[in-house]
């Protein structure tokens, strides 16, 4: 016989009509009886009004009398009886093979065998046997008990135990289980969900109160039970305040083959957070490692957290060739999109002279939201030397990177007006063996940028669109052998109107502007080879601007034949979308006299047409398909019927009319001028021409996993590429590839004459420079993968003819932790040659320990780029 008995009570009498319902085992005669005898209960029963239904029987005999307590025992009670409310209110639901109820004066108990179930509260309790106290909630409970639930969202298993469910206290014996988890699967030998970062084994667990826990003779882990790949064990384990600590415990392993509860060493004093989301201050695992350059590696740090919304970390690296190494990092992350970072390493090296490689990084990124219309952005890096990351940092795209650059700027809209006020600082380093650093560094600041821009808007009455930008800066320079003043003023002021057309599917768009830019300050050109000076005369250039932007309609044409559908999976779409721009500047006549700091100061005249021809491919496909590889990973699980820009390719060019640019050219040297910039990065321009380099930007991407990007410069006049860059990328599966190659060809500029009576330095034909340099990447799985994961990534300059740096990476993760080897090597000129041997031991839910860091491994997922 299986008994259910609900107890909803509520706070008042009377709040609705419930009842109870009993399935009994019994003859066809006996079940109608009893439905009768229900039914007549139901229809005839003195008090009509709702009652609530409890787990209370009174008694089916006399009541006691002369003071005695009543009582009643039962053997399988076979209807269930409408008693008035307990005072507790307490919802509770029973379910259990058999019951038997017995009431005192003071204690109601029940006594339930064979697969019982408690629902108290946010409790729900499994065992074979129970005696269940209905005045006091508490528990005593044998056999398979089962506990869910409670202020821990705890999951436990134990032989056999008591509890008080309204106090939360209890006691436990041979426990396995989990603390503060979300979610169990019963039944299965996987106790641990992803998010349940707690488990415990004790002999026995002592509830205190809620969240408050002793373990007795026990283990914690974060991996699953019940064979967890690494445990901790100690006598005694406290757990309060969602931090768990304990003393004289062991670290044990247990996830090599054939070594079973392998002892790996002594934690005097251990603490970990019970919720994995919990931040609590303290040492992290110690840094140990090797390097040729460094040699022997310790490392220590600690953490702080500061509130629920900020932390931060300080500690030191210490080399044994080198010395000290300071880094820290602060984190802050507010409402919305605010936020702060501040990171920071440097190295305090000791050896003398030109030796020492000393540095300090320090980054700053940070966003604040004042308003939705007004908001301020930080993205700023000071690095003291270059050497310094030459040497020391360990992201190769980085080490290489010659370029500093900070930004910190507050912006405001108001209807059609964004105004805003910005301050930029530049850096860009050059290794000098010459130089008494070793290094040359131009830096450039605004200090600050002040700029009102208005936004397009109609003119009343009228089809035309009118708008404005006027930009107030301090600038300054600083470079080997030139050297501005602090503070150059600057006042940029330009204002248009166009006058949009449209008709049968052609754009036509005309503009007329004017420019006026004032200078405080300006500069006494100089000849090839000598260095400019900068001179307290004022500067006023003036310009006027005629442009046009022709649109014609876009050619299209489908294609629909069987092996299309076959090969890209549907219909094709071929598209071609001409364009062609006019633009012609007339009145910059002293471009020689202004001095340089951005963009802004290298306008000059120009009278050219760029015409360019983009042709795209999409692809739509007709049917829908199941979902698979990494497409099933998105939230749908139908793929197709969707349209896909499979394929852009877009060619360009610029037809110059004034060849000289109104006199701002420089003939046997490099010019950059604001129309070059407008087309392409690379410099073409050491001599007047009409044609510049073809421009072809191809991008390909026929599916989630394949990424493909081609750009190239190629130049007509001198028959050769003066740029191709090439990034691909493919992934499927666990298996990851990507190919970068970076190809150029630049005019280097002559070097400069500083001496006054020195001769000028004349070249006749510049030579060019070559850089030419391939990165390889292959990676097979990913760092949360279980199993085997191997990568090697690499990049060859074939210009010095050398690999720059190689690195290859093995991980094999278990469970819950894992065990990575790299070995990584540099060779960057003669500021870097050395081969790091790191390594990292993983523990999820605790951290990794060893030199191998996560922004520096080789295996770090899908990023061909």
């Amino acid at each position: 016989m299986r008994r259910v008995v609900d107890d909803q009570s509520s706070e008042q009498a009377g709040a609705g009509t419930l009842w109870s319902f009993v399935i009994l085992r019994l003859p066809v005669a006996m079940k109608a009886r009893t439905f009768l005898c229900i039914t007549l209960l139901a229809l005839c029963h003195p008090q009509l009004w709702p009652q609530a239904v409890t787990n209370e029987f009174p008694p089916a005999a006399a009541t006691a009398t002369d003071g005695a307590t009543a009582s009643l025992e039962s053997e399988q009670i076979p209807v269930a009886h409408v008693v008035p409310q307990p005072a507790s209110g307490v919802p509770v639901r029973i379910e259990a093979d058999t019951q038997t109820y017995k009431q005192t004066k003071q204690e109601k108990l029940y006594t339930l065998t064979g697969h019982v179930v408690i629902h108290y509260k946010d409790y729900v309790i499994h065992a074979d046997r129970v005696t269940y106290n209905q005045t006091t909630s508490e528990i005593e409970a044998e056999g398979h008990l089962e506990l869910d639930g409670g202020p821990d969202d705890a999951h436990l298993l134990a032989s056999h135990g008591t509890m008080n469910l309204e106090k939360h206290t209890g006691q436990l014996y041979d426990v396995s289980g989990v603390l503060a988890g979300q979610s169990l699967q019963r039944h299965s030998k996987n106790l641990l969900s992803p998010t349940s970062p707690f488990a415990v084994t004790a002999r026995e667990l002592v509830e205190n109160g809620p969240k408050d826990y002793q373990i007795i003779d026990g283990t914690f882990t974060s991996c699953a039970l019940p064979n967890p790949d690494w445990r901790i064990e100690a006598g005694n384990f406290f757990v309060a305040n969602g931090m768990a600590t304990g003393k004289s415990s062991l670290f044990e392993l247990d996830a090599l083959p054939f070594i079973h509860k392998l002892p790996v060493f002594y934690l005097p004093y251990v603490t970990h957070p019970v919720n994995g989301a919990q931040r609590s201050p303290g040492f992290l695992i110690p840094v140990f490692g090797n390097d040729t350059t460094k040699g022997t590696i310790l490392g220590e740090e600690v953490y702080f957290p500061l509130g629920r919304s900020a932390d931060f970390l300080l500690g030191s690296e210490y080399f044994s060739n080198r010395g000290f190494a300071p880094l820290g990092q602060f984190r802050y992350k507010g409402r919305e999109q605010n936020f702060a970072t501040v990171k920071f390493h440097s190295l305090l090296d000791r050896l003398p002279g030109t030796q020492n490689q000393g540095g300090v990084d320090l980054l700053v990124d940070g966003r604040y939201d004042f308003s939705p219309q007004t908001r301020a952005v930080t993205d700023m890096e000071y690095l003291s030397s270059y050497a310094y990351r030459q040497a020391f940092e360990e992201n190769y795209a980085v080490a290489i990177n010659s370029e500093v650059k900070s930004q910190l700027f507050l912006t405001h809209t108001y209807q059609n007006l964004v105004s805003s006020v910005d301050f930029d600082r530049y850096q860009s380093f050059e290794s000098n063996a010459t130089s008494a650093t070793g290094e040359e560094e131009i830096t450039i600041w605004h200090l600050p940028t002040a700029e009102f821009e208005g936004l397009d808007q109609r003119l009343p009455g009228t089809p035309l669109l009118w708008g404005f930008n006027a930009a107030v800066a301090g600038l300054s320079r600083a470079e080997p052998g030139f050297d501005t003043s602090a503070a150059v003023p600057r006042a940029d002021f330009s204002s248009h109107l166009a006058l949009p057309l449209h008709l049968d599917g052609w754009t036509f768009r005309p503009v007329a502007a004017v420019r006026d830019t004032f200078y405080g300050k300006s500069q006494n050109p100089a000849p090839l080879g000598f260095l400019p000076s900068e001179r307290d005369a004022s500067l006023n250039r003036k310009d006027v601007e005629l442009s046009a932007d022709l649109r014609p309609p876009a050619l299209e044409r489908d294609f629909t034949a069987p092996w299309l559908e076959h090969l890209l999976g549907g219909d094709v779409r071929h598209a071609i979308e001409p364009d062609v721009r006019y633009r012609y500047v007339e009145g910059i006549d002293n471009f020689g006299s202004v001095l340089r700091f951005d963009s802004t100061d290298v306008a000059s005249d120009t009278n050219e047409a760029e015409y360019s021809l983009t042709q795209r491919l999409f692809v739509r496909n007709r049917k829908q398909h199941p979902c698979k590889g990494d497409d099933a990973l998105g939230p749908d699980d139908m793929c197709g019927g969707g349209t896909v820009d499979w394929l852009r390719w877009q060619v360009s060019q610029k037809y110059y009319f004034q060849s000289d640019f109104g006199g701002a050219l420089t003939r046997r040297t490099r010019n950059v001028l604001d129309t070059t910039l407008d087309l392409t990065g690379v410099a073409f321009l050491f001599s007047p021409r009409h044609y510049s380099p073809v421009i072809s930007r191809l991008h390909w991407q026929s599916s989630a996993n394949t990424d493909v990007e081609w750009d190239v410069d190629y130049d007509i006049k001198r028959g050769r590429l003066d740029a191709s860059n090439l990034f691909a990328g493919y992934h499927t599966g666990n298996f990851t590839f990507s190919l970068g190659d970076a190809h150029l060809h630049t005019i280097p500029t002559p070097p400069p004459v500083e001496l006054p009576n020195a001769p000028r330095v004349i070249i006749t034909q510049p030579e060019l420079t070559t850089f030419n340099q391939v990165r390889l990447s292959a990676i097979y799985g990913s760092p949360t993968k279980l199993g085997l994961s191997a990568g090697v990534s690499s990049g060859y300059d074939f210009t010095l003819d050398q690999w720059q740096y190689y690195g290859t990476q093995a991980t094999y993760n278990w469970n819950c932790c894992g065990l990575s080897f790299e070995l990584r090597h540099y060779s960057l000129g003669g500021v870097r040659n050395d081969t790091e041997k790191l390594y990292s031991f993983t523990l999820a839910g605790v951290g990794a320990a060893g030199s191998l860091k996560r922004a520096e491994r080789v295996i770090t997922g899908f990023s061909p780029f």
